[in-house]
This record gives C-alpha cells, sequence and structure tokens, in this order.
C-alpha cells in the first residue's frame, strides 16, 4: 500500500497584499517549501518579506491568492495553522515591564499548552543554546536591543513548532550572536523543522540557507538553491575596482561593468579572464580584488541593476 504524501510545509499561489491607500506589497507571489528546509526570503527591505511571513503566520489576510501551511488554509483554518507554527516578528515589544528573560520564554511556552514541567526544562534549554542563560534573572526591557531580539528569537524557537517564521532574526546581532543563532537554527533544521526566515543581508542567505527566494517590489524574481542560482550567471568571478581608477578600456571592451558609489564590478567568464583584467588595472597604477561571483550578483542580475 503506498504511502500518503505530506503536504509542503508551505505553498504559496498568486499571493496579492494591498493594503489601505492601494500600496501593493505583493503582486501575484508562488512558492512551495518542503518539510525540513531552511528557506530565506531575501531582498531590500520594502520587497514584501514581512507581508509574506505575517500572511502565512495569520497575523493578516491576503487580498487574494491562497497560503496553505501543511496543508491548512491560513484565511479559512486560521486556528489550525497556528497550532503548527511560531513567529519571531521583525518590530514587537510583547514584554511586560517586570518579566525576567526567563519569565519571558517560560509564559510564553505556557501559553502554547506547554506543562509547567516542560516550559521550565525547554525555556532553560533554549536559553543556553543561544547563549542567554547567564542573562536570565534581568529584566527584559533593560537588555541592550540585540539581547531583546534574541529573547524573541528563543520564544519562537522555543516552542518546537512545525513551521518556524523569523523576520530578520539577526538584525542588530553581533558576529559571535549571529554565528551561534545560525548554528542553532540550522540544527533545527537538520533534525525535522522547517525554518522560514527573511533577510536583506544576501550573504547571508548564501551561507545559511538551503533554498533562496529572490523578491523585489513584491514579486518573484528567482528561486533556488544559493548554488544553483550563483550557477546560472554567465560568470564566474568579478574585477573589484575603484570607479576612479576604472580604465576607459574596460567599458570599451564590452565587459559587464556594475557601479555602486565608489566601487565597480567588472565581470569575467574565467579565473584567467578575471587575472587579467585585475593586472591590466594595477599596471595603469589603479587597485583591483579579485572575487567569486555571489548571491548579490544573482540579484543585480535578474532584476536589471544595483
Amino acid at each position: 500500500m503506498n504511502a500518503v504524501p505530506r503536504p509542503p510545509a508551505l505553498e504559496a499561489v498568486n499571493l496579492v497584499k494591498v493594503y489601505r491607500g492601494g500600496v501593493v506589497a505583493l503582486k501575484g507571489l508562488s512558492t512551495r517549501i518542503p518539510m525540513g528546509s531552511l528557506f530565506c526570503l531575501a531582498g531590500p527591505n520594502g520587497a514584501g518579506k514581512t507581508t509574506f511571513i505575517r500572511i502565512s503566520a495569520t497575523v493578516i489576510r491576503p487580498s487574494s491568492g491562497r497560503v496553505e501551511v501543511m496543508g491548512y488554509s491560513v484565511t479559512e483554518e486560521p486556528w489550525r495553522v497556528r497550532r503548527l507554527v511560531s513567529l519571531m516578528p521583525q518590530e514587537a515589544s510583547p514584554f511586560s515591564s517586570t518579566l525576567r528573560v526567563f519569565e519571558a520564554v517560560y509564559y510564553y511556552m505556557l501559553a502554547r499548552g506547554f506543562s509547567m514541567l516542560e516550559a521550565r526544562e525547554e525555556a532553560r534549554r533554549v536559553l543556553e543554546e543561544l547563549d542567554l542563560w547567564q542573562h536570565r534573572s534581568r529584566l527584559v526591557m533593560e537588555l541592550s536591543g540585540g539581547l531583546r531580539r534574541r529573547v524573541l528569537l528563543a520564544m519562537a524557537l522555543a516552542t518546537g513548532a512545525e513551521v518556524v517564521f523569523l523576520d530578520e532574526p539577526t538584525a542588530g546581532l553581533d558576529p559571535e550572536a549571529r554565528r551561534a543563532t545560525w548554528g542553532y537554527v540550522k540544527r533545527l533544521s537538520r533534525e525535522g523543522q522547517t525554518i522560514v526566515f527573511s533577510t536583506h543581508q544576501l550573504t547571508e542567505a548564501e551561507n545559511v540557507a538551503d533554498s533562496v527566494l529572490l523578491i523585489e517590489s513584491g514579486r518573484r524574481v528567482a528561486e533556488g538553491s544559493p548554488r544553483e542560482l550563483v550557477a546560472k550567471l554567465p560568470y564566474r568571478y568579478k574585477v573589484v575596482v575603484s570607479t576612479e581608477k576604472l580604465p576607459d578600456w574596460v567599458a570599451e571592451s564590452g565587459y559587464r561593468v556594475r557601479e555602486y558609489g565608489s566601487i565597480a564590478y567588472v565581470y569575467a567568464r574565467s579565473s584567467e579572464e578575471a587575472l587579467r583584467i585585475a593586472e591590466e588595472v594595477l599596471l595603469e597604477g589603479g587597485e583591483a580584488r579579485v572575487k567569486p561571483v555571489d548571491l548579490e550578483d544573482v540579484f543585480a542580475e535578474v532584476v536589471g541593476g544595483a
């Protein structure tokens, strides 16, 4: 007897969201996220990432289209979806001025239906994983912004929800805290949880995610694993040159060049070609560095600009 296939963790079809005043945040966005994925929504601020997450977590309703989480409609069966998901919002201040770090996670777990013993054990475990245990007795509102973000993250991850939504989870964190966060999140994903996170840092998306959905102005512009997306570029390397020292022959030679303020990227199809460009720039008194192309170059390519 054939096993019944499990539904995807999330499926969105032709998702549209228009806010009051006619602001269109999502324009027919579609995607499918398999169970156990570490999935990233990446794009600039205002691209629609937060709107997508808030709809998927049943915080707001779409204007049209549909979203299903583990087979349940976020608009027709939101109570079922809420039992399966947890959310770390991008901006939130859910803390009473009298709550301490441990209490914030512990009481949230009780509100989610955990027993007192389970809530206590899970709160301690996640606080230790995120290097917050030493802050357990401090008032949350007295913490720095970065530490408060980590408490919000602890609350979302402690639930063990099937699907976890993290909206800009590492915003404001120092490099060490970022490494600890992603190490823990990756382990949860390997253990079967589906993690959907957003970021405008494309380097972070490339280093962390199994799959990336690049969005811009509410539209899907590319989707796939970071390696697949980078492999589709017609270039393998870029030569980083100061725009003040960019030789005229570079533009005249037909190379793809993109300028970002005082920096220009000259794209090359091979390492030999990139080294040849760099050597000629150096010979003319400029400075040049050769780097492999990355997800930022993918985004620039598919949206047709910087």
